[in-house]
C-alpha cells in the first residue's frame, strides 16, 4: 500500500510540474506577442532615422587570375610533399 502512494504522490508532483511549466510557456507566448505589437506601435511613433550610404558606382574589377594561380601552385606543391613523404 505504501508503494501505491508514493507512486501516487509521484505522479501527483509530475502532473503538477508539467502544468506550471505550460502555463509558464503560455504566458511567456502572449507576453512576446504584446511586446511585438508595442514595439510596432512605437515604431509607428518613433521611426528609426534611415542612413543612406554614398555609394560610388566606380567599382574596381580586380583580376584574381594571380591568386587563383598561387592557390593551385600552393596545392600541386602540398600535394607533392605529401607524396614524397610516403
Amino acid at each position: 500500500m505504501e508503494q501505491f502512494a508514493s507512486l501516487q504522490t509521484g505522479l501527483v508532483i509530475t502532473f503538477i510540474g508539467m502544468f506550471v511549466v505550460m502555463a509558464f510557456l503560455a504566458v511567456m507566448i502572449y507576453a512576446m506577442k504584446l511586446t511585438s505589437r508595442i514595439i510596432i506601435c512605437l515604431n509607428k511613433i518613433f521611426p528609426e532615422e534611415i542612413k543612406e550610404e554614398k555609394t560610388s558606382k566606380k567599382k574596381q574589377q580586380k583580376s584574381d587570375d594571380t591568386e587563383i594561380a598561387i592557390a593551385i601552385a600552393a596545392a600541386i606543391s602540398a600535394q607533392g610533399n605529401l607524396e614524397g613523404a610516403k
